[in-house]
């Protein structure tokens, strides 16, 4: 039997090796033809060796027209190339594929073909679009939720931010390279001990313990911002790490803030209430002759503090509405909005002002409702008001009524129209009984008047 000789046997393993591949392996002529077809080749495209040998390289291109390019020719002069594209099985699918390409050479040294290796790399692409895309989904959990992870290696010191980090603290993406002391430099200084407690603590925990603590932020160019800064102390193969998530809680602090302010002012404003109610109370009783006199009255008191307060809350209580207080007051007393003439401009009342004038209104309608305009069909009521330099002159006369006959004796409604509207307001009040109706006059301080943008 015949040795063979090294070359011989160098082809034999070569050609073992090929055959053997897991990766389709093939070789092209200058031509760019195939001339070799391995078994691997025949599972990744379909094409049996049969079909495929023989064949322009195009049999494989997405791209009917395709020609060989510059690759190509980079390969004929003896370079090797590696890169990533897709290629077309034989029933139509594209596949991605990593190519690596060499130069095949003859006993001379001149390049005569090219070997070409054909990996099936869909699994990898496929594991890369899902990674970016739930790169993607993360990036918008962030910012939707302002919710910023970091991590920290104790070891190197090494610092790692997200893109969310650095809007959060108000770093340009390439501003600074992320560091404690970076991180450290937007702390408000008030916070800055805490932070440096609360590190010290993180590294001598022990794995799983975990830190939370509320910071203030103080960025450039922008108001001030809190955090709730959260970390836990892990260890994987011996190696401490501190991983943390810095969540934005400015607006709930503003919520906090607000609500502790909204519960000041409701507390100052029902002890000012119960007291007003408290007032009315010992006066009403003071002038009424009967308990169902008290009651009648004190009760119509009440719903006309009642309609103000309604009329206050709709308008978040910044002020009054004076025409809508107006309306508010007298539709209970009629049955027709035509019996009510508001004329003035639009303007509101604080808070003081508005719950005062919702009494006063309430007790010249109810007078106008038993003895005046209001106690015959034909009666109207005709509110007015002008703004002066000083105050809002504020006027009610009562037309088409009865003959107005001034009372024997004047009970505790007169001295809230006349007497306190004129301690209330700040100004001159004053209700005449002329026989054609009641007049009642009063002027409210500027002071009580809700200036425009206030």
């Amino acid at each position: 039997m015949t040795e063979n000789s090294p070359t011989e046997q160098t082809n034999a393993l070569l050609a073992a090796v090929v055959a053997s591949s897991m990766d389709a392996v093939f070789s092209i002529n200058t031509e760019a033809r195939i001339q070799t077809w391995n078994s691997a080749a025949e599972q990744l495209y379909g094409y049996t060796a049969a079909e495929a040998i023989g064949q322009p390289l195009a049999l494989l291109a997405p791209d009917p027209n395709y020609t060989p390019g510059t690759r190509f020719q980079r390969e004929l002069q003896g370079e090797q190339i590696y890169f990533e594209t897709s290629r077309r099985r034989k029933d139509g699918s594209l596949v991605d594929i990593g190519i690596s390409s060499a130069p095949i050479r003859d006993t001379s040294g001149n390049v005569v073909g090219v070997s070409v290796v054909h990996r099936d790399i869909s699994e990898r692409k496929r594991s890369e679009r899902d990674l970016r895309q739930i790169h993607q989904w993360l990036e918008m959990a962030q910012e939707a939720g302002d919710v910023a992870p970091w991590t920290y290696d104790p070891e190197t010191g090494e610092v790692r931010w997200t893109n969310q980090s650095c809007r959060q603290l108000g770093y340009g993406p390439s501003e600074v390279m992320p560091s404690l002391s970076a991180f450290r430099e937007r702390v408000h200084p008030e916070d800055q001990v805490r932070l440096d407690a609360i590190r010290e603590k993180e590294k001598k925990a022990e794995p799983g313990t975990q830190f939370q603590s509320e910071l203030r932020l103080i960025r450039p160019s922008e108001n001030s911002s809190w955090i709730d800064r959260r970390s836990r102390v892990i260890e994987h193969e011996g190696r401490r790490q501190i991983i943390g998530v810095n969540v934005d809680i400015t607006q709930r602090k503003k919520q906090e803030d607000n609500l502790l302010f909204v519960m000041d002012e409701l507390s100052h404003r029902t002890k000012n209430l119960l007291s007003v109610v408290q007032a009315m109370a010992s006066q009403t009783a003071r002038y009424s002759g009967s308990f169902s006199d008290f009651e009648e009255r004190f009760l119509g008191r009440i719903r006309a503090l009642s309609e103000s307060h309604d009329l206050l809350v709709s308008q978040n209580w910044s002020g009054a509405p004076l025409r809508e207080l107006i309306f508010a007051q007298l539709m209970p007393f009629v049955g027709d909005e035509a019996r009510i003439q508001a004329a003035g401009p639009s303007i509101s009342l604080r808070v003081q002002a508005a719950q005062s004038l919702g009494i006063i209104l309430h007790e010249l309608a109810t007078n106008a409702s038993k003895y005046g305009a209001l106690s015959v069909p034909s009666g109207k009521i005709m509110i007015g008001w002008e703004i002066a330099a000083k105050s809002v002159d504020l006027s009610w006369r009562e037309r088409d009524g009865p003959t107005v006959k001034s009372p024997a004796h004047f009970g505790f409604g007169r001295i809230i129209i006349e007497r306190m509207a004129g301690e209330m307001f700040g100004g001159a009040a004053k209700l005449e009984l002329l026989p054609a109706g009641a007049h009642w006059s009063a002027s409210i301080r500027r002071s009580l008047i809700v200036e425009p943008g206030a």
